[in-house]
């Protein structure tokens, strides 16, 4: 079972039209078949369609094999695969995911030599497991989302979405994801609805419960007060169902969709999803150079699935030399997708052909080349100098290298361009071997160009080298300590001189007045830092200092920080009483702007009342106060003592007693 459906809960599978929790699902609403492939626990299939993002788990028999994962589209074929090796045993025995696709920790789409592409994944698509060529699993993504939410009440949240025809009713389950419930009453980092009247969840906090008709749902939560409520609201929405329940009710088949989540690649380096994908090339490109025309024909591309229409294609002729960067060239455009041939006017000698599909999304990316002919060498050299341009401090030796055997090499040393109308220019040395630049003559641009034993020339490079003494970075600015306990949190901004090499880190220092200092390092991308390890109480000097090649820089303008630990506060009762209908509560604490937390009987125990606000003190006075009364609503019924009080600045009043009367 997929990590994310654990706690969806254990239901009986029951038939269209039995009343569940309180609510009747319509006759109307067509069974729902499990596919005959879906896995069966504990090896899971788990659809994130929103984010194009597969998890799959389980299948410990395959543990550290080859393992590969499709999507295919009904009336469409394959438009996203990805292969990669399995998780071994171990971890997938604690509990951790076999593989993931578009993951963070797990593999791009494409991975492997799949489609290269980032599938839209969609209702209906097929996600499969296949070993050595042959499906062990596959799953459906079904038709199912949130469509909003909203609050209704200060204390209501309503979500609202949608299902397919092909989703049965009772395996569906809302939540809402936001880890700052956990310092709620609600005290999880996530709140579930499903179908039924509302019901108390079994940690407290809140009820919920859902209702779901004509292809809908409408999931309502009621929570304790508006204050957790809020914090619910600004939470992430999401709705999961799944194709097959088993008796001991894991959720198998499981599709997760989460409102207002971002499909595409999961991280950097994957594949852009279709719609973003500019046409492929085509292939077996061929050229037959006549003299007075040049004929060119190519196979046209197969379409990765889901990219737009190729619209015809362009052919040009390009020169191969180039002078200061400019490359003449002819062309046609071609308007058929249709095509596989074309004639250009005139001979294409001295130049190189390139073909490349056009279409919405642009031009074919690298153009195809000619291929009729194996012994043609249309590929360029490419030409690098060592070391590259900078500043150095002594005299210094270059040396120029091309990646091609035989390639000659020409270079400038006046900053002129090495190629002049397609040949040489006349201040251009033939390379023989490596040169060397002295400080004493001053900076020096070096351009450089290769050309290969059948006349392809490389881009001309260029490398400026410039002399003098190596320099350490400026003070960082705008330092800024913030205290907290026993730590203090440091910001700064770059310095304005970086120096003569880029900066590599940064050092920050805190020194007391008596004892050592406490030191930490960050990386260079960094501008703000937790320094731990520091005394409350005691006032330290804090400065930072930027860090290259050539040393420390000047250290920052001091600023001075004083940890503290938190104050906690000392609760106290000065009136309490208790009758059906009216409870109060007085009381005092040191700490104004507290919040307190009531609840019967202990730290556990049910909340009554939340939010109580320890007020600001009256001038002289040396606490503030807070006050209490509830005339309805939990602990109004019957007596709570004893009351436990806790406050989030630390206090706590345990086993207060409300004398009836």
């Amino acid at each position: 079972m997929s990590k994310f459906a654990r706690g969806v809960g254990k239901r009986k599978v029951t038939a269209a039209g039995l009343a569940i929790s309180g609510i009747v699902i319509s006759a109307s609403v067509a069974p729902v078949t499990a596919h005959a492939a879906v896995p069966a626990f504990p090896d899971n299939i788990t659809i994130f369609p929103d984010r194009d993002f597969v998890s799959i788990d389980g299948f410990s028999e395959h543990a550290g094999e080859q393992v590969t994962i499709e999507v295919q589209r009904p009336h469409v074929g394959l438009v996203g695969s990805a292969t990669g090796t399995m998780a071994s045993a171990t971890a997938i025995a604690a509990g951790n995911p076999a593989i993931e696709v578009n993951h963070p920790g797990g593999l791009c789409w494409g991975a492997g030599g799949g489609l290269q592409v980032t599938p839209d994944i969609r209702a209906g698509d097929v996600v499969s497991v296949k070993f050595g060529g042959t499906v062990a699993a596959d799953a459906t993504a079904l038709d199912v989302g949130v469509t909003g939410g909203a609050l209704t009440t200060p204390t209501t949240l309503v979500i609202q979405g949608r299902l397919g025809s092909e989703v049965d009713p009772t395996f569906l389950e809302e939540r809402i994801i936001q880890p700052a419930l956990r310092d709620t009453e609600v005290g999880r980092r996530d709140a579930r609805a499903v179908p039924g009247a509302l019901v108390n969840a079994p940690k407290g906090g809140y009820s919920s419960g859902m209702e779901v008709a004509d292809g809908t749902f409408t999931a309502t939560y009621k929570f304790e007060s508006a204050e957790t409520a809020t914090v619910a609201a600004d939470g992430l929405y999401t709705v999961t169902t799944w194709q097959d329940q088993d008796p001991d009710g894991n959720t198998q088949g499981v599709t997760i969709s989460e409102f207002g989540e971002v499909g595409g690649p999961g991280m950097g380096g994957c594949p852009v999803g279709a719609v973003q994908q500019g046409p492929a090339s085509p292939t077996g490109v061929v050229v037959h150079d006549g003299g007075g025309s040049t004929s060119v024909s190519w196979t046209p591309p197969e379409p990765v699935p889901g990219t737009a229409p190729i619209l015809g294609y362009t052919v040009r002729a390009v020169d191969r030399l180039s002078r200061n960067g400019v490359q003449n060239e002819i062309g046609v455009r071609v308007n058929d997708p249709d095509a596989t041939s074309v004639t250009l006017p005139g001979s294409v000698e001295g130049k190189r052909v390139e073909v490349r599909s056009f279409g919405e999304a642009g031009e074919s990316w690298p153009p195809a080349l000619p291929g009729g002919d194996p012994s043609a060498d249309s590929k360029p050299p490419t030409v690098t100098a060592e070391p590259a341009g900078g500043l150095y401090t002594a005299d210094t030796q270059v040396t120029l290298t091309a990646d091609e055997a035989g390639a000659e090499i020409y270079y400038t040393l006046d900053g002129s361009d090495p190629l002049e109308a397609g040949s040489t220019g006349p201040a251009a040395k033939l390379y023989t071997g490596p040169f060397e630049l002295k400080a004493s003559d001053g900076p020096r641009t070096v351009r450089f160009v290769a050309f290969d034993k059948a006349g392809n020339a490389s881009q001309a490079r260029l490398e400026k080298y410039t002399f003098g003494e190596a320099a350490k970075p400026g003070a960082p600015r705008s330092v800024t300590a913030q205290d907290s306990n026993a730590s203090a949190t440091v910001r700064w901004t770059a310095p304005e001189d970086p120096g003569t090499s880029p900066i590599t880190g940064y050092e920050i220092t805190a020194t007391p007045a008596s004892g050592a200092p406490v030191t930490t390092t960050t990386g260079a991308s960094t501008s703000s830092v937790l320094l731990t390890g520091l005394k409350n109480d005691t006032t330290y000097t804090v400065t930072v200092v930027a860090v290259n090649a050539v040393g420390k820089g000047a250290s920052s303008t001091p600023v001075e920080v004083t940890p503290k630990a938190p104050a906690v506060d000392k609760l106290a009762i000065t009136l309490a009483k208790w009758k059906a209908g009216d409870l109060r509560l007085e009381g005092t604490g040191t700490v104004p702007g507290a919040s307190l937390t009531l609840r019967v009987g202990g730290p556990n125990g049910q909340v009554f009342a939340s939010n109580v606000i320890v007020q600001p003190p009256a001038a002289g006075a040396v606490n503030g106060t807070w006050s209490l009364r509830l005339r309805t609503g939990p602990g109004t019924v019957t007596n709570p003592s004893p009351v436990h009080i806790s406050s989030d600045k630390g206090g706590i009043l345990e086993k207060v007693t409300l004398p009836n009367g």
